[in-house]
């Protein structure tokens, strides 16, 4: 499942029109479509950080990294909401790894 099927899923769990969403990401509908399809696959990290939010998950779980849908703990949220926009996406994917790899290493203890 590719992170496009993962949105999809998520959107219609939780009965989120494409409409909805598009708007609490700042982006058209078509924009949310073809993400869900697949046909945009370098998606902004600030942008799936939204989209995640939006749908009530991690960025993690949408980029099939875990299987947790759920989000994270309060101090995760807490971290996370002191990122700046201004975070490139490389070190958006630097932090995110950091953070599955810890998670790896509490769940082998």
């Amino acid at each position: 499942m590719h992170v496009g099927d993962r949105i999809r899923q998520r959107r219609k769990e939780l009965d989120i029109s494409a409409d909805d969403l598009a708007k609490f990401v700042h982006v058209s509908r078509a924009t949310i479509f073809r993400y869900e399809k697949g046909d945009i696959e370098k998606m902004p990290a600030v942008t799936l950080k939204k989209i995640a939010e939006k749908l009530r998950t991690t960025p993690e779980f949408l980029m099939g990294w875990t299987e947790d849908q759920e989000q994270e703990s309060a101090p995760f949220n807490t971290i996370a909401a002191h990122i700046d926009d201004d975070v490139t996406d490389e070190e958006m994917e630097e932090i995110l790894e950091y953070i599955k790899y810890r998670k790896q290493r509490r769940n082998k203890k």
